[in-house]
């Protein structure tokens, strides 16, 4: 904002104006208080002489009038009432000059006021019933005006000006300055108030009121938080249900195919076998919508891990049994090439999770053509321990990668992988990836996705704890 426009150039510019206003009037009652000062004091010296020379029965000549002119420093005269004007015998030829238009003025001006005019003051007082005494003048300059009571009086106005916009500026400008300075944390809930707020003026309702738009900025995100957490769940509720649907009516079919005594639906050519296809089919299915619902319940009802040491090898080969017959159907061949004897701190139930997920996405990847899903391990702390430079590996880690030779990520799916309901599968529910990112996320570590020349990748990143290093280490030797 330029600082033309801004309430502190304001409030100086009026403030400068009443500053400046302020002196010349009191410059002004200065003058006129010097002026009137003067005139009584040239009105007391008037009377004063006028009875001194009635005291004295001094008499009224001319003689007399210009000893008393000597003596004051002023021009004075002795007015009859018959003849005023005999009594200023220049008066006439003075007439053409502003002395004589001031002091013919004088002479028929009332008596005991000061009369000003044209650069001259007169006064007149009677002596008695016929003779009054004129003293006349020329007006005294203002020089007077600029002593010290001038400045003092000036001084004293000026201090009080600068208290008085210090006070403008604490109780008006720095209060509104705070509150616009607290405007962009607005929705920050825990905010200490502004002390503001405890005034009774203006002020304190603006600040009053800028705590109720908090609190129902906070309120109104609560309930949009709410409303997108209830819209969230219906979503997957109902993908959910589209998704458990399948293995429900194959579970369904296997089912009633035992009821009636026959194992397995026969191949053409076949004899009925024992049953172990049926059971397992129906143990894959169930571990599907086990899956789901373990999805389901963690984005619902997310908690932190359970952690406690596990084998990452283990928690792989698991998966790869659970998902064998859907990479079988699909033409995916699985290489497993982790090896046992890893521990690390981890929730086994859902870092297993985290790696069904996974292999899921690759086996449907590549479900039309097939393929190969190759699934690795390292451990970082390792190359750490066998001379790797310190500052290669700052924080050692286990990284579990999947490469599966399906079309790769796109550009929108290496953009928005994590995000909640993005898919670009068929059908698809779109919280997969999601979850398996807030699993890695919840144990410290991260979810990584790119392509390479065959495919896709998916990289684990998880900590490993100051022990594991250490067990991991005893193990390798």
């Amino acid at each position: 904002m330029p600082f033309r426009h801004s309430l502190v150039f304001r409030l100086a510019a009026v403030f400068l104006g009443f500053v400046v206003t302020g002196s010349l009037g009191v410059v002004a009652w200065l003058a006129y208080e010097e002026t009137h000062e003067s005139h009584a004091a040239f009105a007391a010296v008037a009377r004063s002489n006028a009875h001194f020379v009635r005291s004295q029965h001094l008499p009224p000549s001319a003689r007399t009038a210009e000893a008393l002119g000597e003596v004051l420093g002023v021009e004075a005269y002795f007015l009859h009432g018959s003849d005023p004007l005999s009594a200023v015998p220049d008066a006439m030829t003075r007439l053409g000059s502003w002395e004589g238009k001031s002091l013919s003025e004088a002479i028929i001006f009332p008596a005991g006021v000061v009369r000003a005019r044209h650069g001259a003051e007169s006064v007149k007082v009677p002596i008695d019933e016929e003779v009054s005494l004129l003293l006349f003048r020329i007006a005294p300059s203002a020089g007077g005006l600029w002593q010290s009571r001038t400045f003092a009086v000036l001084g004293s106005f000026w201090l009080l000006s600068l208290a008085l916009a210090w006070a403008l500026a604490r109780g008006i400008v720095r209060p509104l300055r705070s509150l616009a300075q607290r405007l962009p944390r607005i929705a920050d809930e825990n905010a200490a108030p502004p002390p503001e707020a405890a005034r009774t003026d203006e002020i304190g309702q603006l600040a009053r009121a800028y705590l109720d738009t908090r609190t129902a900025l906070a309120d109104e995100r609560r309930a949009r938080q709410q409303a997108e957490r209830l819209a969230t769940l219906g979503r997957m509720a109902t993908g959910l249900a589209h998704e458990i649907n399948n293995p429900v009516t194959a579970i369904k079919l296997h089912a009633q195919l035992l009821e009636a005594g026959i194992a397995e639906i026969p191949a053409p050519g076949s004899h009925v076998g024992d049953g172990t296809d049926s059971l397992a089919i129906i143990l894959a299915e169930n571990a599907k919508i086990e899956a789901l619902v373990n999805q389901w319940m963690f984005l619902a009802r997310p908690q932190p891990p359970q952690t406690s040491p596990c084998d990452p090898a283990e928690l792989i080969a698991s998966a790869i049994r659970i998902h064998a017959p859907a990479a079988a159907h699909a033409g995916v061949k699985i290489v497993n090439e982790t090896q046992p004897g890893c521990r690390i701190s981890a929730d086994a139930r859902r870092l297993g999770q985290a790696i069904g997920n996974v292999i899921v996405n690759a086996i449907q990847a590549m479900a039309a053509n097939g393929g190969t899903l190759r699934i690795t391990a390292k451990d970082e702390a390792e190359n750490s321990a066998n001379g790797t430079s310190p500052s290669a590996i700052r924080d050692p880690s286990f990284v579990i990668s999947f490469a599966d030779t399906g079309p790769g990520f796109s550009t929108a799916a290496l953009a928005h992988h994590a995000e909640l309901f993005f898919s670009e599968k068929e059908g698809g529910m779109g919280i997969g990836l999601n979850v398996t990112a807030e699993i890695l996320r919840a144990h410290g570590g991260d979810l990584r996705v790119g392509n390479f020349a065959g495919g896709a990748v998916v990289t684990f990143v998880l900590p490993l704890a100051a022990d594991t290093k250490s067990e991991t280490r005893n193990q390798k030797s």
